[in-house]
């Protein structure tokens, strides 16, 4: 069955621009790394949300590291993304009250390049004219991704929690999705305007920025990961603040409890945790932890 719509903006939310197909030659390292602590070892990888069909079979390191493992982490329960609960929630936060438009809550500037993109997408007003910001650029999003062929459902998370739950794997979620919708749509007026500013930014250069991506990706190199990424989110830094830095600093204890107490686990989040100052790579390394990238 495929995801519904909503489950779909859900996983974007999660992960925004930080997307593109996985095809790791064999040779190369990985946005992988391994974090020891005695005898107890923890695999952080870095998830992507959206991909491509053609994507699988994975790198059979990933598969090993999987199959080894006996408790597999993932942002949130992705079960709870696709609840009738759940997508009344995405709606009701999502759309202005009656008699608002989106029109009213952008300044002519936004307004002007939206209706560029809108045209370009071929997404009629009326779709978009009662939703707030924050949804308005998630749904961008989610069908310029749909028309370069990245769906939801090929997704990295997807994949290895339909597997743990399949395989009977301990999983746990490092939070709600709750929260998760929270972190857009308790945003203020201006920073939602501010998220929709940097979808549109973004998704004028999507064709070249998914080949950067890609290469990085497939040589397994970091930096130039982050590189993209801060390129993306510069000019919005409380954003990147918001979605990146901030869960860092909450997910830290989290994993380092996992770490103490289970003997082998795997992490699932999106990349742009792993790559860059503040990141959980660079957090547990400054704990004093062994972090090797595989």
């Amino acid at each position: 069955m495929n995801p519904s719509p909503c489950r779909r903006a859900a996983v974007i939310i999660f992960w925004l621009l930080l997307i593109l197909l996985l095809t790791v030659p064999a040779q190369a390292k990985n946005i992988l790394w391994q974090v020891r602590a005695g005898e107890h070892t923890l695999y952080l990888l870095g998830s992507l949300h959206v991909l491509q069909k053609d994507a699988y079979p994975l790198p059979p390191l990933m598969e090993e590291i999987y199959a080894a493992s006996g408790t597999v982490v993932f942002e949130t329960d992705m079960d709870d993304m696709d609840t009738p609960a759940m997508q009344q929630k995405i709606l009701r936060y999502g759309r202005l009250p009656a008699g608002q438009t989106l029109e009213q809550q952008l300044s002519p500037r936004t307004w002007q390049l939206l209706q560029q993109k809108m045209a370009e997408l071929q997404i009629p007003e009326d779709k978009i004219s009662r939703m707030k910001p924050w949804l308005c650029a998630v749904t961008l999003t989610v069908t310029d991704l749909e028309r370069m062929g990245f769906l939801a459902r090929y997704g990295l998370d997807e994949y290895f929690y339909t597997r743990a739950k399949k395989d009977q794997k301990k999983i746990i979620p490092l939070e709600s999705v709750d929260f998760q919708l929270s972190l857009f749509y308790s945003q203020s007026r201006q920073e939602q305007e501010d998220f929709l500013l940097q979808t549109l930014d973004d998704l004028q250069v999507a064709g070249q920025s998914a080949g950067e991506l890609l290469n990085a990706w497939q040589t397994g190199d970091g930096d130039q990961l982050y590189s993209l990424i801060a390129r993306s989110f510069a000019g919005y830094p409380q954003q990147y603040k918001r979605l990146v830095l901030q869960r860092n600093k909450n997910w830290l204890p989290m994993l380092e409890k996992i770490l103490r107490r289970e003997p082998l686990t795997l992490v699932v989040v999106g990349a742009g945790h792993l790559v860059g100052p503040d990141s959980l790579v660079d957090l547990l390394r400054r704990q004093g932890y062994l972090v090797v990238q595989r």
